[in-house]
């Protein structure tokens, strides 16, 4: 599909496995669980691009006409086909690791059905609340790095460690979202955070959220007992990348500008789980 971009989600999903992989390895973890988490994120991140396609129809129709879908390159009976496959899939992997899994993936699937029928909120809520209403389907990326951990380690107990490893994931998460809905022009359905911010705004909140993964990663790495000028050094280069990425592309406003701004965000994302994962 054009809106799943498979290899480079797989890739940061692959970093942070890895950061789960450093973090869980005094649990002796067997090897093919983390592989399994990785399909699983990768299923249920399908699985949410599908259900985003149908619930949006009628607005893609009306304001994002070339997407596959209203271009008739795919139809709604083969994305509900797909979405059923992902879910059984998903239910199959969920149940290769213990019982826990299986009764935590019950409400993660709920919630991802909810958010599929908006909450069942106010039809206009999304257009007079987009923050909240984003905010609300993030939340499923919260849920889901849960999952992840309990399944893992079988237990709901988690240490600090891992809870501040779920917090920078999701803050992570929370800046490709917006790296998404940064446009120089303005958008006719005014569903991007550059519409209801500026762009300049935008680009502010996209910054926000990268120092404050820079803070939570140079925690984790303090806890991972990472020589301490290592961490300054290198929190300071991913500082510099944000600042650089940023400015040159609310000054240049161009296709050639955004990739490079997608490329800072692709690499400052890999770039810290790749510190975590292997930084001494």
């Amino acid at each position: 599909m054009e809106r799943f971009q498979i290899i480079p989600l797989s890739l940061l999903v692959a970093s942070d496995i890895l950061v789960i992989y450093r973090i869980t390895s005094d649990k002796n973890i067997v090897i093919w669980k983390y592989f399994i988490s990785f399909l699983f994120v990768i299923l249920y991140l399908f699985h949410n691009r599908l259900a985003d396609d149908r619930r949006d129809f009628d607005f893609d129709n009306k304001f994002h006409p070339d997407r596959a879908v209203q271009r008739g390159l795919i139809s709604l009976n083969k994305l509900k086909t797909l979405s059923f496959i992902s879910i059984v899939l998903m239910i199959l992997l969920s149940g290769s690791f213990n019982f826990l899994s299986l009764a935590i993936f019950i409400p993660l699937i709920l919630y991802a059905l909810f958010a599929k029928k908006d909450f069942f909120l106010a039809h206009d809520f999304k257009e007079k609340h987009l923050f909240g209403y984003n905010f609300l389907n993030m939340l499923q990326i919260l849920s889901l790095q849960v999952f992840i951990y309990a399944s893992m380690i079988d237990s709901l107990h988690f240490n600090s460690f891992i809870c501040f490893h779920i917090l920078f994931v999701f803050v992570l998460s929370l800046q490709v979202e917006v790296t998404r809905k940064i446009k120089p022009g303005t958008s006719l359905g005014k569903d991007l955070y550059s519409d209801r911010m500026g762009m300049g705004g935008a680009i502010v909140l996209w910054g926000s959220f990268g120092i404050f993964s820079l803070f939570i990663s140079a925690y984790l790495a303090y806890m991972l007992n990472i020589d301490l000028n290592t961490i300054f050094l290198f929190e300071f280069v991913m500082l510099l990348l944000f600042f650089i990425g940023g400015t040159l592309y609310y000054l240049k406003k161009s296709l050639t500008y955004e990739n490079y701004f997608w490329a800072i965000m692709f690499l400052t994302y890999i770039g810290q789980n790749l510190f975590l994962a292997y930084a001494n």
